[in-house]
């Protein structure tokens, strides 16, 4: 593939490490930028004030329903969703960005990775651990591991400096 070069040149220094722990260095640093393209595009003051003004939308919608009168119920409900659709339609513009950065990463670095660890255990989980203790791990599996922990540590860190 054409960026085997590049990313081997960029990370070739990461595949002399055990293969835990390269793969574990590439999914922090690819949770990072994920993290912050989230930041940059979804967690904004316009994003939030998209989803406040859609909760509001689905209240009104809930009382009317309360009131028990058809024809205004009809008629106030209609107008609500249109707004609300209009609401939902921005929102998913703002969500696609960092979608979009997320599948350019995993299209270019999913195969460099599966080429430099097909076929190979990259970790054992202990013994000790119940259910799961002595379950063989490919890249894959401890990717994503990885990736969920470091995204789940990278939210917190950015929400927390508000």
């Amino acid at each position: 593939m054409i960026f085997n070069g590049i990313l081997n040149f960029l990370f070739g220094p990461l595949l002399s490490l055990p293969g835990y722990l390269s793969i574990l260095i590439i999914s922090l640093i690819f949770s990072s930028i994920m993290t912050y393209a989230n930041k940059k595009f979804l967690w904004t003051k316009e994003v939030k004030e998209l989803q406040k003004k859609m909760k509001d939308i689905e209240k009104k919608v809930d009382q009317l329903k309360k009131e028990k009168n058809k024809k205004s119920f009809e008629k106030e409900s209609m107008k609500l969703l249109e707004k609300q659709s209009e609401y939902m339609s921005k929102y998913m513009k703002h969500s696609m960005k960092p979608l979009l950065v997320s599948i350019i990463i995993a299209i270019i670095i999913f195969p460099w990775l599966n080429e430099n660890y097909k076929n190979t255990t990259i970790f054992i989980i202990p013994k000790f651990i119940p259910l799961l203790g002595g379950v063989s791990l490919t890249w894959i599996w401890w990717y994503i591991i990885c990736s969920l922990t470091f995204s789940i540590i990278g939210k917190i860190l950015l929400e927390g400096k508000k």
